[in-house]
C-alpha cells in the first residue's frame, strides 16, 4: 500500500515553497526531526490524509463503489465477488486513525494529526478567543467527519478512548448509537461556536475551505443533515431535531459552496483516480451496466461525463460481479469510468449540494420537517439540477426535459437520484443504498457470499493488538451484519 506520509510531506513542501527561500537560518535543522509542529501544519496533514482516504482506491472505488455497484472490476475480480479477509482492511483502519493503533508508525495524518492540532490550539494562550473557537470548530467538524467514515464502514469502533494512547493503549469500542450521539453533539457545538467573518486557520493551511468560517458553518450543518438522516429509521427523535436544526441553519446552498478538496497536479498529491491510472498504470474498473443502463433509459445527459465511449464509440456498462475470465473478455468492449473523474486536479467531494437537496426532499417526505408534495418536488428538482451542474450539464432545457421524463414520485425516486448523484463517491453511495435499500441491487451469481456486504471486517491488526476489546463488540464480525442505522 502507498504510505500516506510521503504524500503529506510533498503537500507541506509545496505549500512551503513561497517562503522557504527566506529561511536560510533553518538550513542546519534536520527537517525529518522537527522539534515543534505547528497546529496549522497538522491541520493540513489531517485534512489531506482523511480526504485522500475518503477518495482513495482502497476505501473508495475498490470497496465503496464496488459495494454500491457503480463500478465493476474487469480483472482481479475478488472484491466484487465479496472475497475478503481481515487483512484487506488493515490499511484503511491505519490510515483513518493514522498511527494511533497501526504497526507502521510512519503513517502520519488522519485523526491523529487532527487531535494533535486540537491539543495545540487548546493550549495556545496567545490565540484570541474568537479565533481559538473558530479553529477548534474546524478541527471538531473535520474529526467528526473522519469518525463518521469509520463507524459507517465498520459499525462499533474506538471513539471515546481513541487517540489517547498514553491512557488507553488498547481503546474500547463504542456502540454506533453512542458514537452518532457524540458526533451530533460535537458538530452542533462546533457550528454554534463559529463566528463567520472572523479568522480561523489561514487560507494556506485550510486546504478544504481556505480559512472561510462561513463555509465551515455551512459544511457543519450539511454534515449534521447527513448524520440526522442516517438515524431516520432508528432514532426518529434525534433525527428530527438534528435535521431541523441543520436545515434551519447556515447550510450549503449552491454548487459553489460544496465541501471538497481540490487536488494538485503533482503525482504524490494528485487525485487518486488519476494516480491509479497514470502512475500505477492500472485499468481495473468499468462503469457498471447496473448504473449505466438505467441512466441511458432515463435519457440522462450525465452519461458522457460518467463514462467513456468504448472502442466502438458506444456507452456500454460492464455486468457487475463477473469472475476474472468473463470480465476480462469484456474489458475492451465496455466503458471506462469517465475521463472527467480521472483528471489530476479533479476534486474529492466531501459533501455535495445535490446530496443536501435530496436529503431535504426525503426529510419532508418522512415528515421530519414541514412541507408537502410541492416542497418535496422542488427539493428533488433542485437536487437533480445541482447534480447536473456539478458534472457540467448547464443546458436548462435538457435538465427540464429530464425532470419532465423522470419526475418525483415517491421515496424511491429520491433514493435513485441520490444514488446516481453520488457517483465517484463510493462510500457515500454504499451508505445511501444500505439505508434506503434502493435501487434493487442483486448479489452476483459468482459471489462468494449470499448477501451484498453491509459492513467491513475488522482489520487483522486489531485482532492482533486489541483482541479483548474487539471480542467485546456485541455482534459477529461478519459482512452480512448490518450497522446500527441500517434497519432493513
Amino acid at each position: 500500500m502507498r504510505v500516506l506520509s510521503y504524500k503529506l510531506l510533498a503537500l507541506v513542501a509545496l505549500m512551503a515553497i513561497g517562503t522557504s527561500c527566506a529561511n536560510f537560518d533553518d538550513m542546519n535543522v534536520n527537517p525529518n526531526e522537527p522539534v515543534d509542529v505547528p497546529a496549522e501544519t497538522l491541520l493540513t496533514q489531517g485534512q489531506f490524509a482523511v480526504t485522500y482516504l475518503y477518495w482513495d482506491r482502497d476505501y473508495n472505488f475498490e470497496f465503496g463503489a464496488l459495494m454500491a455497484q457503480h463500478l465493476a472490476q474487469d480483472e482481479y475480480t475478488e472484491e466484487q465477488r465479496y472475497v475478503f479477509s481481515a487483512a484487506d482492511f488493515d490499511y484503511e483502519w491505519a490510515a483513518l486513525y493514522a498511527g494511533g493503533y497501526a504497526t507502521d508508525q510512519s503513517q502520519d495524518g488522519g485523526l491523529a494529526d487532527l487531535r494533535a492540532a486540537k491539543m495545540l490550539v487548546e493550549a495556545d494562550e496567545q490565540l484570541p478567543d474568537v479565533q481559538k473557537a473558530n479553529q477548534l470548530a474546524v478541527l471538531n467538524i473535520m474529526e467528526s467527519f473522519a469518525f463518521m467514515m469509520g463507524t459507517d464502514m465498520w459499525g462499533d469502533i474506538p471513539y471515546s478512548q481513541a487517540l489517547n494512547p498514553d491512557e488507553f493503549i488498547q481503546p474500547a469500542y463504542d456502540s454506533q448509537a453512542d458514537i452518532y450521539s457524540g458526533l451530533i453533539s460535537t458538530v452542533t457545538s462546533a457550528v454554534n461556536a463559529i463566528t463567520p467573518g472572523e479568522p480561523g486557520f489561514s487560507a494556506t493551511a485550510d486546504i478544504i475551505m481556505n480559512g472561510d468560517m462561513d463555509m465551515w458553518q455551512k459544511f457543519g450543518n450539511a454534515l449534521l443533515l447527513r448524520m440526522g438522516m442516517r438515524l431516520a429509521d432508528v432514532n426518529s427523535s434525534l433525527a428530527t431535531s438534528t435535521v431541523q436544526a441543520a436545515l434551519n441553519g447556515n447550510i450549503i446552498s449552491s454548487v459553489a459552496e460544496e465541501a471538497k478538496l481540490v487536488f494538485i497536479n503533482s503525482p504524490n498529491i494528485a487525485n487518486p483516480f488519476w494516480f491509479d491510472t497514470n502512475i500505477d498504470n492500472r485499468d481495473d474498473f468499468r462503469i457498471t451496466e447496473e448504473l449505466l443502463n438505467p441512466m441511458m433509459a432515463m435519457g440522462d445527459p450525465r452519461v458522457p461525463m460518467y463514462a467513456d465511449e468504448n472502442p466502438q464509440g458506444n456507452y456500454v456498462g460492464m455486468p457487475y460481479g463477473l469472475p476474472d475470465g468473463d470480465a476480462f473478455i469484456l474489458k475492451n468492449a465496455t466503458s471506462n469510468y469517465g475521463v472527467m473523474i480521472r483528471q489530476a486536479t479533479a476534486p474529492a467531494y466531501i459533501l455535495r449540494y445535490s446530496e443536501v437537496k435530496f436529503l431535504e426532499a426525503e426529510a419532508i417526505e418522512r415528515g421530519l420537517i414541514s412541507g408537502g408534495a410541492a416542497e418535496i418536488e422542488a427539493a428533488y428538482n433542485e437536487g437533480v439540477t445541482a447534480s447536473m451542474n456539478e458534472w457540467g450539464v448547464t443546458d436548462a432545457s435538457a435538465i427540464s426535459g429530464y425532470l419532465a421524463s423522470n419526475p418525483y414520485v415517491d421515496r424511491e425516486s429520491i433514493a435513485m437520484q441520490l444514488w446516481i448523484a453520488l457517483y465517484s463517491n463510493g462510500q457515500e453511495a454504499w451508505a445511501s443504498w444500505r439505508r434506503l435499500d434502493y435501487p434493487d441491487l442483486q448479489v452476483p451469481a459468482a459471489a462468494f457470499q449470499d448477501e451484498i456486504p453491509k459492513r467491513a471486517l475488522y482489520p487483522s491488526t486489531e485482532q492482533a493488538t486489541n483482541s479483548a476489546n474487539l471480542a467485546a463488540v456485541p455482534y459477529d464480525d461478519d459482512m452480512s451484519v448490518r450497522v446500527w442505522w441500517d434497519t432493513k
